[in-house]
C-alpha cells in the first residue's frame, strides 16, 4: 500500500495540512483540558514575578529619592556615578566567580 498517495488523497478531503499545524501549536495543557485537567502553577513561577516586581518598584523609588534628595545636581551625578560603576564592578566579580566556579566542574569532569 503506497501511504504517500492516500495521505495525498486523504489530506484534500480532510484537510491534513491544518491538522498538522494545529498539532504543531499543540501543548499539554491543551491535552490536559480536554479531559478536564489542568497544571498545578510551580512555586517558582508564582514568585519569581512577584520579586521581580518588588525589585523593580525598589529601583524607582530609590532613583526617585536620590533625584528628589536636597543635593546639587553635580554631587548627584557623581554619587550615582560612583554607584553604578560599584554595582558595575560587584556585577564583573561575580560573573568571573561564577565562570571560575564553572570552570573548575569541567576539569573536573
Amino acid at each position: 500500500m503506497n501511504y504517500a498517495k492516500t495521505a495525498m488523497a486523504l489530506g484534500s478531503a480532510i484537510g491534513v495540512r491544518q491538522l498538522i499545524e494545529s498539532i504543531e501549536g499543540l501543548e499539554l495543557n491543551d491535552v490536559l483540558s480536554v479531559i478536564g485537567l489542568e497544571r498545578r502553577p510551580g512555586t517558582a513561577s508564582r514568585i519569581l514575578p512577584a520579586i521581580g516586581l518588588i525589585t523593580l518598584s525598589a529601583a524607582v523609588g530609590a532613583g526617585a529619592a536620590l533625584l528628589l534628595a536636597p543635593s546639587s545636581g553635580a554631587k548627584l551625578r557623581a554619587q550615582l556615578s560612583d554607584g553604578i560603576d560599584d554595582a558595575k564592578h560587584r556585577l564583573t566579580d561575580k560573573i568571573s566567580r561564577y565562570e571560575h566556579k564553572n570552570q573548575g566542574r569541567h576539569a573536573i569532569s
